[in-house]
């Protein structure tokens, strides 16, 4: 079976320093969030943690990151540039994620602080494991 096409951008691959402040920025602004109570602020920060992780770890590893109309796409993306025992269950964790976005942004309900801090545990995890995939950037 041929695998999916997924629309992406070309990267200068030095650029993911860039993307994997943004992801620093935005898991600073879960935790902000988090202390003020703000439920869906954490929720939708930790999906953008997620999503910043995933663009600095492809354009990293391959000069590229997704520019599909979902987000899920870099979850394939990143399975086929990252060929480890690791990168499955990071994908579905990144992908778990990326539903408390949904929840957050555009669904007729509040976030719950068990679903935000729930988001936030898996951001940090995800932003933590692209940090280490980075030859020590950011430490």
């Amino acid at each position: 079976m041929t695998p999916k096409k997924i629309k992406t951008r070309d990267v200068p691959r030095e650029r993911y320093t860039t993307y994997l402040r943004k992801a620093k920025e935005f898991l600073d602004a879960v935790d902000a969030s988090l202390s003020a109570g703000n439920w869906n602020a954490a929720g939708l920060n930790a999906a953008h943690c997620a999503i910043s992780s995933a663009d600095a770890l492809l354009v990293y590893k391959a000069g590229v990151r997704s520019a599909g109309e979902s987000h899920h796409d870099a979850a394939e993306l990143l399975e086929r540039h990252f060929r480890d025992e690791e990168v499955g269950g990071k994908a579905a964790a990144y992908s778990k994620i990326l539903s408390f976005k949904n929840l957050a942004a555009y669904e007729d309900r509040e976030m719950r602080e068990t679903e935000a801090r729930e988001a936030a545990k898996l951001a940090r995890r995800f932003f933590e494991w692209a940090q280490s995939r980075l030859k020590g950037a950011f430490r």
